[in-house]
């Protein structure tokens, strides 16, 4: 009987002692597990508003279209390991390429970077490579698509020729929540928020002031834009984010049209706008045709009065939020001086460029290359 009880404990320890082994291999699994496994996942939604699930933290991300633009404006170029090769390739016109030059040079491409026409995108390196989620710029069914090709969860922004609509706050939020830099995003947001009260109170305030005088509305025209390819004088836009920003009179509105428009100098002479605001990259194009007949040009209310300024073009391959901005402040603190006067705007610009660009001062970077927001040079000289 004494026999028996020893049995059964012996038993039953050999029991306990397997269960505890097994209870150990269990901890052990979990513990080599991936973050996706042992955190378990979660769900963002995107600027499309489609539902994108993510591993609880992302380490790792590549970039589709012009997207590494916004990981930037939200922080997480550190999390970057493939981006497109026109980023490869910086350049003045997109401040992102020319802040984060160095850590783009030494990441792997995996599509041509095209933001709104046809994009070329490796998959079979997306999938080598691996990233925790793709963000792209592109639409919400090709998001769709290259996630299904890819089995990598993609996270869709859209944000063409905007500056502070819902689209910018979405995009820039999502691309936060998605490589967890949600504090650096939100912060970002605030800025954006603040300066675009900060316009349209100035804008409004200006034109109250008009009306309370009994004074017309400064009328403005925005030229050399360009639409595929260089543009001269008739390269106009019609509702330009930086006009409508601080509710600017452009000429070109009343076209109704939206977007990009080429008009002929006719036209231009109807309209005889108060203020010109000119892409200065084109300044060959326009000297060009300037001298071909400068007593057009002179006959125009803008050159009498010497209001002929520069507009970096905030436009190339998506849109540069941060210029769109800086060009804003200057076209109001310019048709609207007296609202504008408590406005620093050298400190203004260089303060846009350091928050949308984590810190980098890309002002003082346009400043060395004979960049900025100024009146326009002469076209006088050498005119034939």
């Amino acid at each position: 009987m004494n026999l028996r009880k020893i049995l059964i404990a012996a038993f039953a320890c050999a029991l306990i002692s397997l269960g505890a082994l097994s209870l150990v291999g269990c901890a052990s699994s979990s513990a080599d597990a991936p973050s996706s496994q042992s955190g378990g996942m979660r769900t963002i939604t995107d600027a499309y508003g489609r539902t994108v699930e993510l591993p609880a933290e992302v380490d790792s991300a590549a970039t589709v279209g012009s997207a590494a633009r916004f990981v930037v404006y939200a922080g997480g170029q550190d999390k970057l390991i493939a981006v497109t090769e026109m980023e490869k390739d910086p350049g003045m016109n997109r401040p992102y390429t020319m802040a984060f030059k160095d850590l783009f040079a030494s990441l792997p491409s995996t599509s041509n970077g095209n933001h709104l026409m046809e994009t070329s995108v490796n998959v079979e390196e997306l999938i080598r490579i691996d990233p925790d989620v793709i963000i792209s710029s592109r639409s919400a069914e090709e998001c769709d698509q290259l996630a299904q090709d890819s089995g990598i969860p993609v996270v869709g922004i859209s944000y063409q020729n905007q500056l502070f609509s819902d689209d910018v706050i979405a995009s820039i939020r999502c691309t936060g929540e998605a490589l967890g830099t949600q504090e650096h995003a939100e912060g970002v947001i605030e800025h954006l928020q603040s300066w675009q009260a900060s316009l349209k109170e100035r804008g409004e305030a200006a034109r109250a002031a008009l009306k309370a005088q009994g004074q017309p509305e400064p009328t403005v025209y925005v030229g050399a834009i360009n639409y595929k390819g260089a543009k001269s004088w008739g390269g106009t836009y019609a509702h330009y984010a930086p006009c409508e920003a601080v509710g600017a009179l452009n000429v070109a509105d009343g076209m109704g049209q939206a977007g990009a428009v080429d008009v002929d100098l006719e036209q231009i002479a109807q309209w005889d706008p108060d203020f010109m605001f000119l892409n200065a990259g084109n300044y060959d194009l326009l000297k060009q045709d300037y001298d071909q007949n400068p007593a057009f040009f002179q006959s125009l209310t803008a050159f009498q009065d010497g209001d002929i300024c520069t507009q970096p073009f905030y436009n190339f391959n998506g849109t540069n939020v941060d210029t769109g901005v800086c060009d804003a402040y200057f076209i109001g603190a310019t048709i609207y001086p007296e609202q504008f006067a408590d406005v620093d705007l050298e400190d203004l610009y260089a303060e846009v460029y350091e928050v949308m660009l984590d810190g980098f001062d890309f002002y003082g970077l346009m400043q060395q290359n004979g960049m900025g927001f100024t009146r326009f040079p002469s076209f006088e000289e050498s005119a034939s």
